[in-house]
């Protein structure tokens, strides 16, 4: 189940949810994030659904699946950019905009895991 959680709002002022039950740290985040639209679109849209890629560390994102939703839940539209090409988009979010809120608040809600500690060498003792 999603546990929607504000994250700030769009341009326009509409609030930014991010579930943070899809942030699981893998090499980067996968963070699904919606947007709900008072007034229906001209498509019919209440609520779109983003799932962004997200770099942490490098301060980068891309888009992986837009999913447009109707009043009662039904799929009306849906882009998939897919994984793939997500990770050969990753670039810094434009600022002031949804995707630089999200990459920043999914990245405050699940930082990175901390760089493995250097590896010791082991000096040999001459005798």
């Amino acid at each position: 189940m999603p546990r929607w959680t504000a994250a700030g709002m769009d341009h326009a002022g509409r609030t930014i949810e991010i579930d943070r039950n899809s942030l699981n740290w893998r090499s980067v985040q996968r963070a699904w994030w919606r947007v709900s639209y008072p007034e229906p679109r001209r498509d019919g849209t209440v609520e779109e659904r983003h799932l962004e890629l997200v770099d942490c560390r490098d301060g980068t994102s891309a888009v992986i699946r837009i999913v447009s939703l109707d009043g009662t839940g039904r799929v009306l539209n849906e882009q998939v950019d897919g994984e793939e090409l997500a990770l050969q988009r990753l670039s810094p979010p434009t600022p002031d905009t949804a995707g630089e809120t999200v990459t920043r608040e999914a990245c405050r809600l699940r930082p990175p895991p901390p760089p493995p500690p250097p590896r010791k060498r082991m000096m040999q003792k001459q005798k």
